[in-house]
């Protein structure tokens, strides 16, 4: 067995898929985070995720001005992320955990009413006009202000977008 401390330069260069060298516990350093706040961004790209049932929204964050929390970062340039969740298979047969609606019914009452506050109803209609409005771009550049929170899940701690509005004009 190898010594652990012994030094062997370029060896791992010559190793297939593990290339120059490096150490987790000298360079580890978590990603920088956006203070909880609102901020103004515009709309840079909409994708659906399938296997997620959701549509995600990638924002860059722009005008804001201010440091992420390693006190370095910019904050304008940075991505946020939201999403819209989308009914899927069984929803319509399990109730929210408030119990007032099916879980098919809260979902699209969100969607109805983030669709209406980012101005886009009409292309927000039905599961076809939200494909078409993604595959021309529609939503591209829109101007928005999220609601930027910091949430921890499973030990990770990240920002989270729970809000998302279009900027009054």
């Amino acid at each position: 067995m190898q010594d652990e401390n012994v030094d062997f330069p370029g060896e791992f260069d010559s190793q297939p898929g593990i290339h120059g060298d490096f150490s987790l516990q000298d360079e580890y350093k978590p990603d920088p985070l956006t203070p909880q706040g609102n901020y103004r961004g515009n709309v840079v790209g909409v994708t659906v995720e399938a296997e997620r049932h959701c549509i995600t929204w990638k924002v860059c964050l722009d005008g804001n001005g201010g440091v992420q929390s390693d006190g370095n970062t910019p904050i304008d340039g940075s991505h946020q992320f939201f999403r819209n969740w989308l009914p899927k298979p069984g929803d319509d047969n399990e109730m929210e955990a408030n119990g007032r609606v099916t879980k098919r019914q809260g979902k699209i009452n969100r969607l109805s009413t983030f669709a209406g506050a980012m101005g886009i109803a009409e292309d927000m209609d039905t599961p076809v006009k939200i494909m078409e409005s993604i595959e021309e771009q529609k939503w591209i550049g829109i101007e928005v202000i999220c609601s930027v929170t910091i949430n921890e899940y499973q030990g990770n701690v990240n920002n989270q977008v729970n809000k998302m509005v279009k900027l009054p004009a």
